[in-house]
């Protein structure tokens, strides 16, 4: 029983260093993109990040994030 704990903690241990590594790599990747482009690709790039990580059309619709946290929607 022990062995089998002790083997699905360095999975889970091993998955998780992968994924940090990945992320790193594609931060990496995005920052180099960023200080080599115009201000049109650092936009371009801003936005498809945005939308990758869950921002865009969708966080759009939700209207504009005022800054004590709540949102504004528009009036029916």
């Amino acid at each position: 029983m022990q062995h089998m704990l002790t083997t699905g903690l360095a999975l889970v241990t091993v998955l998780g260093v992968a994924k940090v590594v990945r992320d790193w790599l594609i931060l990496r990747q995005v920052r180099a993109a960023m200080d080599a482009g115009s201000a049109e690709d650092r936009v371009r790039i801003g936005m498809r990040l945005a939308e990758a990580l869950g921002g865009g059309p969708a966080a759009e619709a939700a209207g504009p994030e005022q800054p004590g946290g709540e949102v504004v929607r528009p009036r029916p």
